[in-house]
């Protein structure tokens, strides 16, 4: 049987990923501008008050919501990806799924549509928490395929691990001049040519 301690706990814990759920669903349809906290208390069937105690703001809590759909997707990539697939397969695949992610996941469709400075700034200036995430995902990767002799050896892997999420980042949130970043094998294409001469 719980304590006292262990079901106050759970029940908070409960508590949190509703409201997370909810705040996830409303800025999904409305995006972070014209979603107010009173939306999210309604969607999650609590008052203001009980809200406002575990997210004091409405800013808070879209990064809370994003670093939790950040952490799932990344899990589900690792999950994907582990196995014996050489490297450049592996990241082209991962880069190509975090694209998608990042542009057609519906929060941060809603989000891109809606209030594209605030996603651009979630994915720049105010990415730092995306950044950490991303990079304690691939640095893994980076060491497994080090091991086996597929990139350099000289290569600290946290700080690749850095170099790919930034390349990332940046094809997400600018425009490309010399190739089509919309077109699927136009952009392996760029990321065999550039990404991985830069690692082996």
């Amino acid at each position: 049987m719980a304590v006292g301690g262990e079901t106050e706990t759970s029940t908070t814990a409960q508590t949190e990923q509703r409201i997370l759920d909810a705040a996830r669903d409303c800025f999904s349809r409305f995006g972070l501008r014209k979603t107010a906290m009173e939306d999210i208390a309604r969607e999650a069937g609590l008052s203001r008050g009980t809200l406002y105690r575990y997210f004091p703001d409405k800013e808070g809590l879209y990064r809370a919501v994003n670093e939790r759909e950040t952490r799932l997707f990344l899990e589900e990539v690792a999950a994907r990806t582990a196995g014996p697939e050489p490297f450049g397969e592996k990241i082209i695949r991962v880069l190509l799924a975090a694209v998608g992610f990042l542009r057609e996941n519906p929060m941060n469709a809603a989000m891109a549509a809606t209030d594209p400075e605030a996603f651009a700034a979630a994915i720049s200036t105010n990415g730092r928490e995306l950044l950490e995430l991303a990079v304690d995902a691939v640095t893994p990767m980076v060491q497994e395929a080090m091991e086996r002799g597929e990139l350099r050896a000289d290569l600290d892997p946290a700080q690749a691990a850095e170099w790919i999420v930034r390349v990332e980042l940046s094809l997400i949130s600018t425009p490309s001049v010399t190739f089509d970043r919309e077109d699927p094998a136009e952009l392996r294409a760029f990321l065999l040519g550039f990404l991985l001469p830069g690692l082996t």
